[in-house]
């Protein structure tokens, strides 16, 4: 028996590439206001991860979250999921046009 208690805020514990992190952190910052293109430039600079991530990988992942935060947002439409379910999109978008 330990006599400490630890606590995690997990919401969506998962096991993944180290860039997953970066690109769920992008959508918050566009949440925040960033625009896609600034949200991308600083995570780059900041995690090795996200700078060396695969295109491809990147985009599937994009789509899946985008895809989670349409029915996230439906089926509790709270305005701030509402708000991520029209933002995922936009970064799938710039996503798409960067890879070209």
């Amino acid at each position: 028996m330990t006599d400490r208690a630890h606590l995690l805020d997990w919401a969506w514990p998962t096991r993944g590439a180290a860039w997953i992190d970066p690109a769920v952190l992008i959508l918050r910052l566009m949440e925040g206001g960033h625009s896609a293109e600034a949200a991308d430039a600083w995570a780059r600079g900041e995690f090795p991860s996200w700078a060396a991530a695969r295109h491809t990988a990147v985009a599937a992942f994009s789509e899946a979250n985008a895809h989670t935060w349409d029915e996230i947002a439906r089926h509790d439409p709270q305005d701030w999921k509402k708000h991520m379910g029209r933002i995922a999109p936009d970064w799938v978008t710039y996503w798409r046009a960067k890879g070209r």
